[in-house]
């Protein structure tokens, strides 16, 4: 297993993932869809999350996936 940091950004603001996650490369971006899920969630009154992404990357810096948040939602 790998270690990977899920950053989320709408190219303004960005929430880091200091501490990231231990996973299989094959699961990045269902843990990246669990991620924007998780923060859309937790923050239900936010308007739009149309503009944000998760920025997926490796422990040597990267990237590995981008995955809109838009795309959690099929």
């Amino acid at each position: 297993m790998s270690l990977h940091y899920f950053h989320c950004t709408n190219g303004v603001d960005m929430i880091v993932d200091r501490h990231g996650a231990r996973i299989r490369p094959q699961q990045v971006e269902r843990v990246a869809a669990c991620v924007a899920g998780a923060l859309m969630a937790g923050l239900p009154a936010f308007p739009d999350w149309s503009d944000w992404l998760v920025n997926v990357y490796d422990s040597s810096g990267s990237v590995v996936a981008i995955v809109p948040f838009s795309a959690t939602h099929a």
